[in-house]
């Protein structure tokens, strides 16, 4: 069957050796903090290269008194900023991943009370002196 295939594709046959497959996974060194640390660091690292590089095009925008230097300029200052929001966003989704339960503990209580009183005020001081001389 081999020489047939060869023969309908027009392969030369060569001395090749089947491998076996691995059976286990390639094994990611590479934890949830540490894969932190390296978007984290990578987006200062914009950031402080962003900066100087804001610098020096808002000399170029001024030397030059062009509106497309400025509008460079502008558009540098809001990817600066986006670069900021994106690490605001890693951190809170790094607290999610560390403790995904705690923040739905933090943000809505255990026992809500809600009480509404619909009525006038003389009707309310008449509701607490009765309760007043009750007690």
């Amino acid at each position: 069957m081999k020489d047939k295939l060869s023969e309908v594709f027009d392969l030369v046959e060569t001395n090749s050796e089947v491998l076996p497959a691995e059976t286990k996974a390639v094994e990611i060194d590479a934890t949830v903090s540490d894969d932190f640390e390296k978007s984290r660091e990578n987006l200062y690292d914009l950031l402080t290269n962003g900066r100087s590089a804001l610098m020096h095009a808002l000399e170029v925008a001024k030397q030059s008194e062009h509106p497309r230097a400025f509008e460079v300029v502008g558009n540098l200052i809001k990817q600066l900023a986006d670069i900021n929001e994106q690490l605001l966003d890693l951190h809170t989704k790094k607290q999610k991943l560390d403790d995904p339960k705690g923040d739905k503990r933090k943000e809505s209580p255990q026992t809500v009370n809600n009480n509404l009183y619909v009525g006038t005020t003389s009707d309310l001081n008449k509701l607490i002196n009765d309760m007043k001389q009750e007690s």
